[in-house]
């Protein structure tokens, strides 16, 4: 079984400089969502995967919501609260096929 790593989904539809702090944002959110996973995640592999835009970070979440994985939904206050920004400690298969962001 391979070793979960923190995964970080972000939009392609935004600046790389956006991303990364999206990508923050979700992965702190995760950290007060679920504590204990976070802890076992120990700041060790983070991987920034890229989603085409809105609509395909939308399919994500619902794809994630029909798992039992925990992960974490970011929504930006300053884009209307969009969804910028997913955030999953996991092994990673269901990711497979997403590129580095």
């Amino acid at each position: 079984m391979p070793t979960p790593k923190m995964y970080v989904l972000v939009r392609l539809d935004l600046s790389e400089t956006y991303r990364i702090v999206q990508g923050s944002h979700a992965v702190c959110n995760y950290a007060l969502q679920y504590y204990d996973q976070f802890k076992q995640w120990n700041n060790e592999t983070i991987l920034y995967l890229g989603v085409r835009n809105l609509v395909a970070l939308r399919e994500w979440n619902l794809k994630l919501a029909k798992t039992d994985k925990a992960y974490s939904l970011w929504r930006e206050p300053d884009l209307d609260h969009q969804e910028t920004a997913i955030a999953c400690y996991d092994d990673g298969k269901i990711f497979e096929g997403l590129r580095m962001a």
